[in-house]
């Protein structure tokens, strides 16, 4: 009995690690997404090519605060630099 007990525990830790790695790779795979959409974002946008670099730059040294300042910042800038 005890030793059955201590298969089910077992089964079920592996369970929960197995879960909690496809939630991490997942996470990873979204925060890869984000940055990489940012980086397209910013060399696609309207902005003259010395702003491209910058906000390039921005998002390659430092991924996740630069691509959080292109979505909050930059897009809007980007959008009234083209009217």
């Amino acid at each position: 009995m005890i030793t059955h007990s201590a298969s089910l525990l077992a089964d079920a830790g592996q369970v929960g690690s197995a879960a909690l790695l496809v939630l991490v790779g997942l996470a990873l795979v979204a925060y890869a997404a984000f940055i990489v959409a940012a980086f397209i974002g910013s060399l696609a946008s309207r902005l003259d090519a010395g702003m491209k670099v910058v906000w390039a730059l921005f998002i390659i040294c430092a991924p996740f605060l630069g691509a959080l300042c292109w979505f909050v910042i930059g897009r809007r800038s980007a959008a009234a630099a083209a009217h």
